[in-house]
């Protein structure tokens, strides 16, 4: 009788034990024989669950996101007002501590290629993670809305809290500057704006 494997979950699990190779080598120094030999298996075995390589680093970008909104549930409870949920969401770029250092430079790396490459595949996963961040959001505004904490047209906010991110992010590593506190001063002013005073 043949073992049937969980093809979504063998893609997990090769992702997840190449993550530190990604980080330390980058994406592009990565190989398919470092990817192989890292996660205990053959080269045609990697190619039998992933097209290429840039199916695996979406594989373990989709973990990473996976496991930053497994964080924000766990710091979230009723108590956790929305601004601070809009914080942790951020918290990739916001963290003072830099658990996310080597994402970001694996991030800085990845963008580059993207925006040099114009590669369809990885602008359709650029749309992907953006539509999951964009779905958290939106989820924390509306229970923001719906706990009187916020106006309606929060709603209209949206968009521009994902874009004004990215860019003080993109800023940031284009002029050198840490823009942390610069990021958490324009979410404060629209958080004067949009909360319902008690």
């Amino acid at each position: 009788m043949a073992i049937k494997v969980d093809k979504d979950q063998k893609r997990k699990d090769i992702a997840a034990a190449c993550t530190e190779l990604l980080l330390e080598k980058g994406l592009k120094n990565l190989t398919i024989t470092e990817i192989a030999k890292t996660a205990g298996i053959g080269k045609g075995t990697v190619y039998d669950y992933f097209a290429n390589k840039e199916e695996i680093v979406f594989e373990i970008i989709r973990n990473f996101i996976a496991e930053h909104h497994q964080n924000l549930l766990s710091q979230n409870d009723k108590q956790t007002s929305t601004k601070q949920k809009i914080i942790y969401l951020f918290d990739f770029f916001l963290s003072e501590t830099n658990p996310y250092e080597k994402h970001l430079d694996f991030y800085r790396e990845y963008l580059s290629i993207t925006l040099s490459s114009k590669c369809n595949p990885m602008v359709e996963f650029n749309r992907e993670c953006s539509e999951f961040v964009r779905n958290i959001l939106e989820d924390i505004i509306e229970e923001g809305i719906d706990k009187g904490e916020i106006k309606e047209i929060s709603r209209n906010l949206i968009d521009g809290i994902i874009k004004a991110e990215r860019g003080f992010m993109l800023v940031a590593w284009a002029d050198g500057q840490d823009l942390k506190q610069a990021f958490r001063e324009y979410i404060s002013t629209l958080f004067d704006l949009i909360e319902i005073k008690k």
